[in-house]
């Protein structure tokens, strides 16, 4: 029995548009890489990503790769984990240091910063705190952040420190007498104090004349076991040099209200 011409002629149009939904499908698929990060990093990230510099940085990034990134909140601590993990392809933004490398693979520099230790003074007088050494720093209570960078150096260094989950907690607990000091990034530690307090407290914070770190840089740290890793940071490193070459880089700082090097 022969089929009705008109049948035939459905079943091919169908079988066509089969073909190309799955091909349009497969074109529009993106890759999907998950970054962990904490949303208390405040200009740089926010929850709210139109309002955050990271996250629209790697909507820039991720277009020029061909790939979706997806931002994954946790505890600082946690986001090392999930990269060891493979919960995420990456942590952002991490420095690099020996005890890292041994572990991690880590992108060209996103941008640099410094970081300093924040103090408080109620009278608004500059605190007598100096140091060459961070030993010098021995009878001052710091306020830290578990899992960050300078917990190794800390620990050397036979410093006091005190660690919470948060930024923002070390800032209040600086403003209380809890702390003495806070080490922080200049550009979040201002940030949060003019976020926090009314001017007349604001005034009264002041960072040491010695950075912790000057000009540190800022990295993707990648697991060196997750799938493909090599290839997506070579990947990630010529997007990222492509969007600073391009001139977009500097416009989402200006468009942020941030001042970095890059």
């Amino acid at each position: 029995m022969t089929p009705h011409p008109r049948f035939t002629y459905a079943c091919r149009l169908l079988a066509i548009l089969l073909v190309t939904f799955c091909a349009i499908s497969t074109l529009s698929a993106k890759e999907i890489l998950v970054i962990a990060t904490n949303d208390d990093y405040p200009p740089f990230i926010l929850k709210d990503q139109k309002h955050s510099f990271l996250p629209d940085l790697f909507k820039q990034i991720g277009d020029q790769m061909g790939v979706t990134f997806e931002f994954r909140y946790l505890p600082w601590q946690r986001c090392a984990q999930a990269v060891q993990n493979h919960e995420a392809w990456g942590a952002i933004p991490y420095t690099r240091n020996e005890e890292r490398d041994k572990i991690y693979d880590f992108s060209d520099p996103i941008y640099f910063s410094d970081a300093k230790f924040f103090a408080y003074d109620p009278k608004g007088e500059a605190p007598p705190i100096s140091y060459q050494n961070l030993s010098d720093l021995d009878g001052w209570t710091i306020g830290g952040i578990q899992g960050y960078y300078y917990v190794p150096m800390f620990t050397d260094a036979g410093l006091d420190v005190d660690y919470v989950h948060s930024e923002e907690q070390n800032i209040k607990r600086l403003q209380l007498g809890r702390i003495d000091l806070t080490p922080l990034p200049s550009p979040i530690g201002w940030y949060l104090i003019n976020k926090l307090f009314p001017p007349d407290v604001a005034k009264n914070f002041y960072t040491l004349k010695k950075p912790l770190l000057s000009e540190a840089s800022l990295h993707v740290m990648a697991s060196k076991n997750y799938p493909d890793n090599a290839n997506l940071l070579v990947r990630f490193n010529a997007a990222l040099a492509e969007i600073k070459n391009n001139g977009t880089f500097a416009e989402l700082i200006n468009k942020h209200g941030l001042v970095l090097s890059f």
